[in-house]
C-alpha cells in the first residue's frame, strides 16, 4: 500500500491559522444571524437619518455615469463627500437598502479576520488569536458602530492597517507597498479618528519590531505611499474642508461634545448600566451621563472575564510592544474622557484639534489593546502562567459589582442621576440583574483559578473555556443591538408620493423635523409599545433630512451630522416650535421653499393646508402646506445692491425695498440696464443646471442655491463668473437677449487628487517590481 504523500508543515500551519480565522469570522455573526441573508435593512440611528440617503444618492450619480461630488438636495445645496470605499462602489449594482446592510454585517467576520491577524503578528497562539479576532468583532464599540456605518468599516480594517505598517519596519520589500494598499483603502472610509488611530499604534509597535532607522524609514515610506494612494479621497476632502463649518473649527464644547463620563466606563463590564440595549428609546435612563443624553457608542461592553484575560495577558508580550500596546491604550483612554481629564485646553490652543469631535471615537485604542491582550491572557494562562493575577481581577470586578449592586439598589444613585422617578424602580431592577451576572461570570473565572492551582483540570483547558465563555458573553450581549426591518420601511407612503414633492418646478420643501414638535414629544413620552422603530418611520416619512433624499426632494435645511456644509443652520433650534412659524416665512421664501411639512398644525394666513396624512402612531399626522406667494427659485436681476460685505449681503432679501424678484445684493459693483427678463430652467442633475434667460438688456442670472468655490459656469458656451448672490446664492452675469446659461460644479481637489494617487499607484508598482 501506497503511503499518503506527507504534507508540508508549513502548509499544515497555515490551514490551521486558516480554520482558526475562520472560526472567528463565524463567531463574529452570532448577534446578526438573521442578517446574513440579504433580505432585511437596518434602521437605526444615523444609518437613517445620514448614511444610507447619501449612499443611495451617490450610487444613482454613478450609474448615471456622474461623480457624485454635489448634493443638491440639502442646505439650499451641498458638498457631497467622496464615497470610494469599495464596499461602498457596490451599491450601484444593488443600490437598496438590503444591499447596504448587508455589505455591513459582512464587516463584522472581517473584523474577526484583521485581529486574529493582529493577534497572531504579535506573538498569540490561534487559540488566543481566534479569542482575540472574536472578542473584536462582538464587543460593544464594534457592534455599536453599525449605525454609524464609516465607523464600522474603519475598524474592521483598523488591525490589518496596523500590521501592514508593522510589516513594512520589520520585513520591508513587498511588505511596503501591501502596507500602503491596506492604509489606503482604510483612508477611503473617511472614519479619520479611527485610522489615524490604526496608523499611530502601527507605527509604535512597528518601532517596537525593529528599533532602527532603516524600519523608520520603511514605515514613513509606507505611510507616505498610502496617503498617495488614497489621494483622490483626501485631496477631495481637503478641497472643501476650508469651506465649512469644520473647517472653521468646532468650538470647544462641540469639539468636546460626546466624551466619556468616568462613570460610563462600567459600561466596559455592565452593558445595560443605563438602559436596555434592545430598546434604548423606551428604557434609556442615563442621559445624565452624556452630553447629548445618549451615547455615540451605544455600548462599550467587553465583559469581565475579557478584561481578566487581558490582565492575565499583559505580560505575554515583548517588554518594547507590550509598552507601546499599553500606552497608545492609556492615551487613547485619556482622550477619550475628555475635558474632565484636560483635554479641554488642547483642544482650545492646537486648531487641529477643532476640526474634530466626539473625544470617545478615541476608544477604539484601549478597545483595540484589550482585545489583543486577552488573547495573549488566555496563552498565558494556558502555560500555568498569570493565574494569580487573573484571580485577582476576577476577585475586583466582583467587589466592583457589589458596590455596584449597593450604591444603585439600595442607594440614591439614581436620584443622583436624575433617572425618572417613573423609572427608577425598574433601572434598579435591571442593573441589579447586569451585576448578579456579571458576578457570576467573574465567579467562573475565580473557580478556574481554584482549580488551575489545585491541579483539578489541565489549565490549557480551562483557559480556553474561560475565553470561550468571554466570546459567548460578548455575542449574548450584542443581540438585537442592531435590529432590522423590511426594505419597504424605506418607502413614502402612497399619500405623500401622491403629492409629488419632488416636482415643484424648483420649490423646495421645509421639514420642521421632530426635534422641536409637542406633538413628537407627546408620542416618546407615551408609552407607546416599539416607539425607537416607529420614531424613525416618523422621521423618514416626514422628509426629515436626509431622509429627503431617498425621494428626491430638495430641502433648505439639514441635520447635519458632518459638518460639511458650507454654513451653520439659518434658523435657532426655538424657530422649530410651529408657534414661531410667522418669524421664519421671510427666510424660507428666500430659500425658494414651496412646501411645509409639520407634525403639528400650523396656523398663519400664508399657509394652504394640502394634506393630513397620518403617519402610523397615533396623533402622528404629517401636515403638509402650500407656502403662499413663494419667491422664484431662478430670476432675472435687473437691479444690485452694493454690500459691504457678505453679512450686509444676506441681510439684503429683508430689507425694506427689495425686490426679490428682481434686486440683488452683490459684494461688488455690478451693471445691470435691463428693465425686464425670464428664465426656465431646462435641465438640472445634482452639479449641473441649465437654463435658458431672456432679458431687455444687462443683468444676472440669480439662482437660489448655494454659492460655493468649485462652481463655474457658462453663457452660450463661453465661460463666465460665479458671483456670490445675497451672501450666499449664485448669480451669473447676462447680456441682453436670449441666452443658454449653465452653471457646474468641479471638486476642488480633484485634478490634484488624480495625479497623486497614479503617482502613487506608479511608486507602488516599481516598489513592488523591485522587490522581487
Amino acid at each position: 500500500m501506497t503511503p499518503a504523500p506527507a504534507v508540508p508543515a508549513g502548509a499544515r500551519a497555515r490551514a490551521a491559522d486558516a480554520w482558526s480565522l475562520a472560526l472567528a469570522a463565524v463567531a463574529s455573526l452570532l448577534p446578526h444571524l438573521s442578517a446574513l441573508w440579504p433580505s432585511r435593512s437596518y434602521y437605526f440611528r444615523d444609518f437613517t437619518v445620514t448614511f444610507y440617503p447619501l449612499r443611495l444618492l451617490q450610487a444613482r450619480e454613478l450609474a448615471a455615469g456622474r461623480w457624485p461630488a454635489w448634493n443638491p438636495y440639502v442646505q439650499e445645496g451641498s458638498f457631497l463627500l467622496p464615497a470610494l470605499y469599495p464596499a461602498d462602489l457596490l451599491h450601484v449594482l444593488w443600490p437598496g437598502p438590503v444591499a447596504v446592510s448587508w455589505l455591513l454585517t459582512l464587516h463584522f467576520p472581517l473584523a474577526a479576520a484583521a485581529g486574529h491577524w493582529l493577534a497572531r503578528e504579535l506573538g498569540a497562539s490561534r487559540k488566543g488569536a481566534f479569542i482575540a479576532g472574536s472578542l473584536y468583532a462582538l464587543g460593544g464599540l464594534a457592534v455599536s458602530s453599525l449605525n454609524l456605518y464609516v465607523f464600522l468599516q474603519a475598524l474592521a480594517l483598523a488591525p490589518l492597517v496596523i500590521v501592514g505598517i508593522r510589516r513594512a519596519a520589520d520585513r520591508g520589500g513587498r511588505s511596503i507597498p501591501v502596507g500602503a494598499c491596506l492604509l489606503a483603502l482604510s483612508f477611503t472610509t473617511l472614519a479619520v479618528e479611527f485610522v489615524l488611530q490604526a496608523v499611530f499604534l502601527g507605527l509604535l509597535l512597528g518601532w517596537a519590531a525593529r528599533p532602527a532607522w532603516t524600519a523608520v524609514t520603511r514605515m514613513v515610506a509606507a505611510v507616505a505611499l498610502g496617503v498617495g494612494l488614497a489621494g483622490l479621497p483626501v485631496a477631495l476632502v481637503l478641497g472643501i474642508v476650508g469651506q465649512t463649518v469644520r473647517g472653521a473649527g468646532f468650538a470647544p464644547e462641540v469639539a468636546l461634545g460626546n466624551d466619556v463620563h468616568p462613570v460610563a466606563l462600567l459600561q466596559v463590564v455592565l452593558p445595560g448600566l443605563f438602559g436596555s440595549l434592545v430598546s434604548p428609546v423606551e428604557s434609556w435612563w442615563g442621559g445624565a451621563f452624556f452630553t447629548k443624553g445618549f451615547p455615540y457608542f451605544l455600548s462599550l461592553y467587553l465583559g469581565p472575564l475579557a478584561l481578566a484575560l487581558a490582565v492575565a495577558g499583559v505580560d505575554g508580550l515583548e517588554r518594547r510592544t507590550r509598552g507601546c500596546l499599553l500606552a497608545v491604550a492609556l492615551l487613547g483612554l485619556w482622550y477619550a474622557l475628555g475635558a474632565r481629564f484636560g483635554l479641554a485646553p488642547l483642544v482650545s490652543s492646537w486648531p487641529v484639534a477643532r476640526w474634530f469631535r466626539f473625544p470617545v471615537k478615541a476608544m477604539l485604542s484601549p478597545y483595540l489593546a484589550v482585545c489583543v491582550l486577552a488573547g495573549l491572557g488566555r496563552d498565558r494562562l494556558s502555560g500555568g502562567a498569570a493565574w494569580g493575577r487573573f484571580a485577582l481581577a476576577a476577585a475586583a470586578h466582583l467587589v466592583l459589582f457589589a458596590a455596584v449592586a449597593a450604591v444603585v439598589v439600595r442607594g440614591p444613585a439614581l436620584r443622583w442621576a436624575g433617572v425618572d422617578p417613573a423609572l427608577v424602580r425598574s433601572a434598579a431592577s435591571a442593573i441589579g440583574a447586569e451585576c448578579s451576572w456579571a458576578s457570576a461570570l467573574a465567579s467562573l473565572g475565580l473557580v478556574a483559578a481554584v482549580l488551575a492551582w489545585r491541579t483539578r483540570m489541565p489549565p490549557g483547558r480551562l483557559a480556553l473555556v474561560l475565553g470561550l465563555v468571554a466570546v459567548a458573553d460578548a455575542a449574548r450581549a450584542g443581540l438585537g443591538l442592531n435590529p432590522q426591518v423590511p426594505p419597504a420601511f424605506f418607502e413614502p407612503l402612497p399619500e405623500m408620493r401622491a403629492l409629488h414633492l419632488d416636482a415643484l418646478d424648483g420649490g423646495r420643501v421645509f421639514s420642521y423635523g421632530p426635534d422641536e414638535s409637542p406633538a413628537f414629544r407627546r408620542f416618546l413620552a407615551a408609552p407607546t409599545p416599539a416607539r425607537g422603530l416607529w420614531s424613525f418611520f416618523v422621521i423618514r416619512q416626514m422628509l426629515a433630512p436626509y431622509a429627503n433624499v431617498l425621494d428626491r426632494v430638495e430641502s433648505p435645511d439639514a441635520k447635519d451630522l458632518t459638518s460639511f456644509v458650507s454654513r451653520p443652520p439659518e434658523l435657532q433650534p426655538e424657530e422649530y416650535r410651529p408657534e414661531a412659524v410667522g418669524k421664519v416665512l421671510g427666510r424660507l421664501r428666500n430659500a425658494a421653499v414651496s412646501r411645509i411639512v409639520s407634525l403639528d398644525p400650523l396656523t398663519h394666513p400664508d399657509l394652504r393646508l394640502l394634506a393630513a396624512i397620518p403617519a402610523g402612531p397615533a396623533d402622528q399626522v404629517l401636515h403638509v402646506y402650500e407656502l403662499l406667494h413663494p419667491w422664484a427659485r431662478a430670476y432675472v436681476a435687473c437691479r444690485v445692491r452694493v454690500a459691504a460685505g457678505r453679512d450686509d449681503a444676506l441681510r439684503g432679501p429683508f430689507l425694506p425695498g427689495f425686490d426679490p424678484a428682481r434686486d440683488v445684493a452683490l459684494e461688488q459693483a455690478g451693471d445691470a440696464t435691463c428693465g425686464t427678463g425670464a428664465v426656465t430652467r431646462v435641465g438640472a442633475v445634482p452639479g449641473l443646471d441649465r437654463y435658458e434667460v431672456q432679458a431687455d438688456g444687462t443683468g444676472y442670472l440669480v439662482t437660489r442655491d448655494t454659492h460655493a468655490r468649485g462652481w463655474t459656469a457658462t453663457v452660450d458656451g463661453r465661460p463666465a463668473a460665479v458671483l456670490r448672490a445675497d451672501g450666499k446664492h449664485r448669480a451669473v452675469a447676462v447680456p441682453a437677449g436670449r441666452h443658454v446659461v449653465e452653471v457646474r460644479y468641479h471638486p476642488p481637489g480633484l485634478a490634484l487628487g488624480l495625479a497623486l494617487t497614479a503617482v502613487a499607484a506608479v511608486a507602488c508598482g516599481a516598489a513592488w517590481v523591485r522587490s522581487r
